[in-house]
């Protein structure tokens, strides 16, 4: 099954969508990347996926590094 959003309720009670977040140096954070989910029917294996990462600044991210596959 594909779920393309998955919600969560914040602090006051809302649901939002489930996003990944990129905190700057400064106050505010950036929302990147809305997160979707396959879920196998059958047993419950859940897979998350990030929506949009080719927008996700690396660079900004503390300790972050993007790694090749082998193969």
């Amino acid at each position: 099954m594909f779920v393309p959003q998955i919600a969560d309720r914040d602090d006051r009670d809302t649901v939002r969508p489930l996003t990944l977040h990129v905190r700057n140096l400064d106050w505010k954070d950036v929302e990147v990347g809305t997160i979707q989910a396959y879920v196998c029917r059958g047993c419950g294996y859940t897979e998350l996926y990030t929506e949009n990462i080719g927008n996700v600044p690396v660079e900004r991210i503390p300790g972050a590094e993007l790694r090749k596959a082998k193969g």
